[in-house]
């Protein structure tokens, strides 16, 4: 490890302790973390206030199957973001690596299979070893349709699963135990079958820290308490409704931690909107600070044309517009996954934490239909000081977004010792 690297980890582990050290003199043992990760968010937010850290925030986002040269930065790919523009970079560049289906976790950062190597972690993964250095909670991994084969979060050359279900999703982040890392298939027995509720598994840290707070922190509290408590009864009503296959429910509610309206997610996009509903909440509350969303995998094989508002008329898959006959529709593909990012960017702006967040899209080619490298889709959106908005093809390999993402997320010094450098950025910054 390199004498920089070093000093970096040594103030990671400086802020561990004064942490422990700050919630010791509350009175609050350190297994308040094993006991009440909900709880534990709460004193680390205390902690990142009393340090004067604007806590930053990173969600990454993957897309397959790049998009259509020339008609990606026109018309009704970007119509999503027209509430949002002077919040979103739209740029095209080389997506070579991988370039091709498959590996996708290289695209995503993960491009060494070196454990010892800093880049055999997704970039995701290297940015949680500093943002969540006191969060109770590891980097939330969330999928739509993303099958179970491996896909973009590797730490350290290991493959990390993702939730599929927003049920599922939502019990790892809020309910007992630290799930964060591993998800695997599934959450394991629901909380909604223990019959459980996320406040019950969390009544005791709650119990155990409302005399040590402020009255502006409990008013804090229990604005997060109702909201998680909407939260869960409304995943609840989600499970019930898919397992019945009725439909129902448009997302609502906003504010600090708010609750997300989860619905009954009946299409690709609703269970998109639902699982970034999740991860806003998630950041909100201070239960993470870095949240993934894995969109379908690199054979592309969802459907658009799902019944709703929002359908794409093309019968077949995603992967059969690029080479089935369905070329016109490509843009109109692409869009509809964009209005998933764009959600996430409103309901950050509601929670109040846009101006914290750095949001990543990628993709893991160029244009789908000729598996060619130029011209690939990448969106970042952000609210922190910095970030630029721009829509132009700026060429370079992709990878020089991700410097750009360590930088606005404040992790400058760690570039190349505890994250990997990448390229020389310059892009959205």
């Amino acid at each position: 490890m390199n004498k920089k690297a070093d000093r970096i980890y040594r103030q990671l582990n400086r802020d561990r302790r004064n942490f422990l050290e700050m919630i010791g003199k509350m009175g609050v043992a350190p297994s308040i973390f094993k006991m009440s990760g909900f709880a534990a968010a709460m004193l680390g937010a205390r902690f990142a206030e009393a340090q004067n850290n604007n806590q930053k925030k990173f969600i990454l986002i993957f897309h397959p199957n790049g998009a259509p040269n020339g008609r990606y930065l026109n018309g009704v790919a970007m119509k999503p973001f027209d509430a949002h523009k002077n919040d979103i970079a739209a740029v095209e560049m080389t997506i070579s690596d991988p370039g091709q289906h498959g590996n996708i976790w290289r695209a995503a950062g993960a491009t060494s299979y070196r454990k010892a190597e800093i880049n055999s972690s997704s970039a995701d993964i290297q940015a949680a070893q500093i943002l969540n250095a006191t969060a109770p909670k590891g980097a939330l991994h969330m999928g739509v349709d993303s099958k179970n084969g491996n896909g973009i979060n590797r730490d350290r050359g290991t493959a990390i699963g993702r939730y599929n279900s927003p049920a599922a999703a939502f019990d790892a982040i809020f309910g007992g135990g630290d799930k964060g890392n591993s998800p695997g298939g599934s959450a394991g027995p629901s909380i909604f079958d223990q019959r459980r509720s996320v406040l019950d598994i969390h009544k005791a840290g709650i119990d155990l820290i409302q005399k040590k707070l402020g009255q502006e922190e409990r008013d804090r509290l229990e604005l997060h308490a109702d909201a998680i408590a909407t939260l869960e009864k409304r995943v609840a009503a989600e499970e019930a409704l898919v397992d019945n296959n009725n439909g129902g429910g448009e997302p609502t509610q906003g504010g600090a931690c708010s609750g997300p309206n989860i619905g009954s997610p009946k299409s690709p996009l609703q269970t998109y909107k639902a699982q970034g509903d999740i991860a806003v909440a998630a950041l909100a509350c201070g239960l993470t600070n870095v949240a993934s969303i894995q969109f379908n995998e690199s054979q592309a094989t969802w459907y658009a044309n799902d019944g709703t508002p929002d359908a794409v008329s093309w019968n077949d898959t995603h992967h059969q517009a690029n080479h089935g006959g369905g070329n016109s529709k490509l843009p109109a593909l692409v869009g509809y996954m964009n209005k998933g990012v764009a959600h996430i960017v409103s309901e950050l702006k509601k929670a109040d934490i846009f101006n914290q967040t750095v949001v990543l899209c990628f993709s893991e080619m160029g244009d789908g239909q000729g598996h060619t490298a130029g011209n690939g889709p990448i969106v970042v959106a952000s609210g922190i000081p910095g970030f630029r908005s721009v829509r132009r093809n700026v060429g370079g390999q992709h990878f020089g977004i991700y410097d750009d993402a360590f930088k606005l997320l404040g992790l400058e010094s760690a570039i190349g010792n505890v994250v990997y450098k990448y390229n020389r950025g310059g892009v959205v910054i």
